[in-house]
């Protein structure tokens, strides 16, 4: 205070006024003081009460597991199974989070880069979040992370729900997979809850039923020291799991085909005929969607989509194809409603047929003489079609295909589905530039040129003649119930449409088709069965034009340009109960690689289905 002593020649009044100014600076700063006191107190309460609550009370997720997807007998084809995990809250963590990590990593022998990448790319923003940097854990890396937890302030061990397939590859193309949400789903707006880090469908079922197979997650609150450690449960929301969904396949009918299937690329489709019923539905090369469900890293990721197999597309429902001679049922049908041929009236047929400066050539090459329509499908002759063909018209044609389902989808409930082709002169010139050569028509007359369909399309195509005009919808999931047993989704069988083709026409057109199986000089009496009697059509589908210049035959023919091998059919003929489509890529021709399969499988149908099937199936099965 000796600043307050008189100065030499201060009057009193000069005292007086510093000792003034000395106060009201002394005033003025204990008015900031408590100005800035009521802005903590009062305006950035709210703030600093989270603040405080956050390093108090904190909420842990509990996921919600993902529903049960069953077979239609009940056989579970997808669950989810409780694994291990260890997360962080980067709030918690010492500052050197990352050194943190790689201590962690070296505990459990890990590799850490993945693990300081996951850190980084999901911890900004969301200090309080848990960020799982180590998952699948094995019991012995659970051990060791519990035994030496306190080393890692903010860490813990969690328990999440991991998808689980257990039949591995089966069914793979139908249930799809599960992964990470992607920027592209989020911004999406469909995933209403869901945030960056979830699990959601990514591919066919596990996708488009995405929205009933996620639950609703739960969550604990919890008391946290400051090192982020649990002292008390404050309260809990248990998480309500996915609905389950009922498939209308048969898990042995599934089974039985890709092993019918494996070592090839093709596919194959099993419809229940009355109903559109999908029994069994196979792609292979398949893939196993366990691998999604355990983060795939980026040089599993390109070896699967490098593989010149394509095992992720889903061959069945995506791969278009010339459907080659199962084709000739749709123009058979259509010359006969344009009244373009007499059924009965015989054509000859000496090898090839010559139109314009080419000879279009059959395939087999002495010809099959004078063929009406029955022994035409019979015995598939080429230029009988060709002829048909040239007489009806490629309008004509298509309008038939388009009005038995060809050219669009069938609406079946899984996604990517492909429209296939059906060809006309409006189509080549609006999506080639290009005029419609007459020759062409001849080309789409035995499913060969332009035309391409699905293995479903042509299934389906073939139920629909065994219904005898009558297409029904395909479908795969059948119901959908949540954990209660409450019905939430339920698809009965539809008929899409109904065709105007006359009774007569289906007589003629299902007679020839048992032919081609029951007659000894059909195409496809190999798939002839005893005691079941079986309509179907083979199939050859060019991949290229070489084979008779090959030298050596066709052994000598290079795997990748070998024609597709296709049947299609169904059965029993009077009383259909199952419609199938099979082709084998590069398989050969149809009577030798595809039909078989068919045979066989349908004789799995009847002993599973006795009930459907009239008459016995004599041991031997197929011919």
């Amino acid at each position: 205070m000796g600043s307050f002593s008189k100065r030499p020649g201060e009057t009193l009044q000069g005292i007086e006024r510093r000792l003034a100014v000395t106060m009201g600076v002394i005033t003025l700063v204990f008015l900031l003081i408590l100005l800035y006191f009521w802005h903590l107190q009062v305006l950035q309460h709210s703030r600093y009460q989270k603040l405080a609550d956050n390093n108090r009370i904190r909420l842990v997720e509990m996921k919600a597991t993902r529903g049960i997807i069953t077979d239609r007998n009940g056989v579970i084809l997808a669950d989810s199974s409780p694994e291990y995990s260890i997360a962080l809250i980067p709030e918690d963590m010492d500052k050197d989070r990352e050194g943190q990590i790689l201590s962690l990593a070296r505990l459990l022998g890990r590799d850490p880069k993945e693990a300081v990448a996951l850190f980084k790319g999901s911890s900004s923003g969301a200090p309080y979040r848990a960020v799982r940097i180590f998952e699948h854990l094995e019991d012995v890396e659970v051990a060791l992370f519990e035994a030496d937890q306190e080393r890692f302030p903010g860490s813990r061990l969690v328990v999440v729900p991991r998808r689980y397939y257990p039949y591995g590859q089966v069914a793979a193309h139908l249930l799809g997979y599960v992964g990470e949400i992607s920027r592209a789903q989020l911004d999406s707006g469909r995933y209403e809850g869901i945030r960056k880090g979830d699990t959601v469908g990514k591919y066919a079922l596990e996708l488009a039923y995405d929205r009933f197979l996620t639950g609703r997650d739960g969550g604990r609150q919890v008391e946290v020291d400051a090192r982020g450690r649990e002292l008390n449960i404050l309260g809990a929301t248990e998480p309500v799991p996915g609905a389950n969904l009922t498939l209308t396949i048969d898990l042995r009918l599934q089974k039985a085909l890709e092993q019918e299937l494996s070592g090839m690329r093709g596919a194959g489709v099993f419809l229940d005929a009355t109903t559109g019923e999908v029994l069994a539905m196979v792609s292979t090369p398949a893939f196993d969607p366990n691998e999604f469900s355990l983060r795939l890293t980026d040089e599993r990721w390109n070896e699967i989509i490098l593989d010149p197999g394509h095992p992720l597309q889903s061959r069945a429902v995506q791969g278009m194809y010339p459907p080659g001679s199962t084709f000739k049922v749709v123009t058979a049908i259509a010359a006969l409603m344009e009244g373009a041929i007499d059924p009965d009236e015989r054509l000859l047929c000496s090898g090839g047929y010559s139109y314009g400066k080419r000879v279009y050539r059959d395939w087999k090459p002495q010809g099959h003489g004078k063929v009406d329509l029955q022994r035409a499908v019979v015995e598939s002759c080429d230029v009988y079609f060709y002829q048909v063909g040239e007489r009806m018209g490629i309008d004509a044609m298509a309008r038939w295909a388009s009005a038995l389902g060809l050219g669009r989808k069938t609406g079946i409930d899984i996604p990517g589905e492909a429209v296939g082709l059906v060809p006309s002169p409006d189509w080549k010139l609006n999506s080639r530039g290009e005029v419609w050569f007459p020759g062409e028509t001849l080309s789409a007359a035995i499913g060969q040129g332009y035309v391409l369909v699905t293995p479903l399309q042509l299934a389906a195509l073939y139920a629909t003649v065994a219904r005898r005009g009558v297409q029904m919808d395909p479908f795969i999931v059948s119901r959908c119930e949540d954990v209660k047993g409450q019905e939430l989704y339920r698809r009965d069988p539809a008929v899409r449409r109904e065709s105007e083709i006359g009774q007569e026409v289906w007589d003629r057109i299902v007679k020839a088709l048992e032919g081609v199986v029951s007659d000894d000089r059909g195409t496809g009496r190999i798939a002839r069965i005893s005691g079941i009697p079986v309509a179907g059509k083979t199939g050859t589908s060019q991949v290229v034009r070489l084979q008779e210049s090959v030298a050596g035959g066709e052994g000598n023919i290079p795997y990748e340009l070998k024609d597709h091998a296709w049947f299609a059919a169904f059965a029993p003929v009077d009383r259909p109960r199952v419609a199938a489509a099979v082709v084998v890529e590069h398989g050969g021709h149809g009577s030798s690689a595809a039909a078989p399969i068919v045979a066989r499988m349908f004789k799995r149908y009847a002993e599973y289905y006795p009930e459907n099937i009239s008459g016995a199936v004599e041991a031997g099965g197929a011919r």
